[in-house]
């Protein structure tokens, strides 16, 4: 197979085609997207970015670790599994995909179709994350993604952070609330209009504790409702 051509090679000192070298390939801002938040063993990427083959996840893990994007670990399991997780350089494409959200959200059609993963609902509330309350409770998300078998569930924790929602992987400390959601659902109550009700209803969401402190963070959102 010839060497891939690079903007380099062409002689394009653009800074911009040069990070485009790098993640400009399908599937690559993907999997850099479901690293972001925490490590990831192989199965779990190749559940969590569909449509991806073994192989092209083996190519585009092996091109981001010459990179220096992302570098593989070992697990602090009793089998010392080995998964993958973003450099601190590579962190800074949250921001990229941030920007790639908010750039098409703001187009003639935003609407989407397909799912979300718990990872990439997570990160949408962080990119759409809008000014709170100092007082805003600390809440437990546990999010999973109804599409895979026997999908894992993920927990992250909610606050108010110098006015900010921060959201981040792993439980809250003794929090008011705790919301069960089928990620893609989650997403549509924030962002799409769906009442929580209506997902309550349909067993897709499940809110343990405080109610009010949910809804307060729904109706954060433009498109959130509680009622």
């Amino acid at each position: 197979m010839p060497a891939k051509l690079t903007y380099a090679h062409h002689g394009d000192a653009c800074r911009a085609a040069n990070a485009l070298d790098l993640v400009g390939d399908r599937w690559t801002l993907i999997v850099v997207r479901e690293l972001l938040l925490g490590p990831k063993r192989f199965a779990d990427l190749q559940e969590a970015v569909c449509g991806i083959t073994p192989a092209v996840l083996s190519d585009r893990l092996r091109s981001l670790r010459q990179a220096g994007i992302v570098e593989q670990v070992t697990l602090p399991d009793l089998a010392r599994t080995r998964a993958y997780v973003v450099t601190e350089w590579g962190r800074g494409l949250e921001s990229v995909l941030a920007s790639l959200g908010r750039w098409y959200s703001a187009g003639r059609d935003p609407r989407t179709t397909g799912g979300m993963t718990p990872d990439a609902t997570i990160l949408a509330m962080r990119t759409m994350a809008p000014p709170v309350p100092d007082n805003l409770p600390p809440t437990t998300l546990r999010l999973y993604d109804a599409r895979q078998t026997n999908p894992p569930v993920r927990e992250y924790h909610l606050a108010a952070v110098e006015r900010l929602l921060h959201v981040q992987p792993g439980a809250a400390d003794n929090p008011v609330a705790t919301v069960t959601a089928e990620s893609t659902v989650w997403s549509e109550v924030l962002f799409d209009g769906l009442l929580l009700a209506e997902a309550e209803g349909a067993g897709t969401v499940r809110v343990e504790g405080d109610r009010d402190t949910v809804a307060r963070i729904i109706r954060l959102y433009p498109a959130g409702s509680d009622r």
